[in-house]
């Protein structure tokens, strides 16, 4: 076999293993908080990193969402008259990230109504409600990238904050909410490619034909 055939084998083997990179993504679950956490809630999250051997990173997607429950219980203690009220409750939920990074925000009511305490009652529920937070952050970018690569964990504050209002008859309340937390991030990325066993297996055979034309050609000098 000439020189220039061997040469031709080999080019074709690293070419199959130069092959284009394939897209795909990898997800990794983001610290969650417990169901029914009182507000407010101030954490810190851990976000798994970008492992660099995987591939190139392309795109980072973080997704955050919180349910909540709130409540208030009024009383009225006139053992004359009922009294009423209008009694609002609303809450926001935002993720911030290293260096400062905004990673979505959300703010939501779980309830605006009027509320009649019955004369002489004490502690009684006057108006429940819901509400679901969500937060969402597409990142681009060497400089986001290079803060969500690595093998470890990187940090972003979660603050989930519940307040309530009230207007009209002076009445005894007390608000209360609960929520939850959970979500993921999601790395988009270039996959290196994988070779085939068979090419490698052409590869090598290439690698043995050219060392043993060399030799051979060696000893004939």
């Amino acid at each position: 076999m000439k020189f220039k055939n061997i040469a031709a084998a080999l080019c074709i083997a690293a070419g199959a293993i130069s092959a284009p990179a394939m897209a795909t993504t990898v997800s990794y679950n983001i610290t969650s908080v417990a169901a029914g956490t009182p507000t407010n809630i101030l954490t810190l999250l851990n976000i798994k990193q970008f492992d660099a051997l995987l591939g190139t990173l392309t795109g980072i997607e973080i997704d955050y969402g919180s349910h909540l429950q709130g409540q208030v219980v009024v009383t009225n203690e006139s053992l004359k008259k009922d009294k009423t009220a209008v009694f609002s409750l609303s809450s926001t939920m935002s993720l911030t990230g290293p260096a400062g990074l905004n990673l979505g925000s959300d703010t939501k009511s779980l309830f605006s109504a009027s509320v009649t305490a019955v004369k002489n009652t004490t502690n009684v529920i006057g108006k429940t409600g819901t509400a679901d937070l969500h937060s969402n952050a597409l990142l681009t970018g060497n400089t986001n990238f290079g803060l969500f690569t690595g093998t470890g964990n990187v940090g972003a504050w979660l603050n989930i904050s519940a307040s309530g209002d009230v207007s009209g008859q002076t009445i005894t309340n007390t608000f209360s909410t609960l929520a939850n937390g959970a979500g993921k991030v999601t790395y988009t990325y270039n996959a290196a490619p994988v070779p085939e066993p068979e090419t490698y297996g052409m590869l090598l055979l290439g690698l043995g034909v050219v060392a043993f034309a060399a030799k051979r050609k060696s000893r004939a000098a």
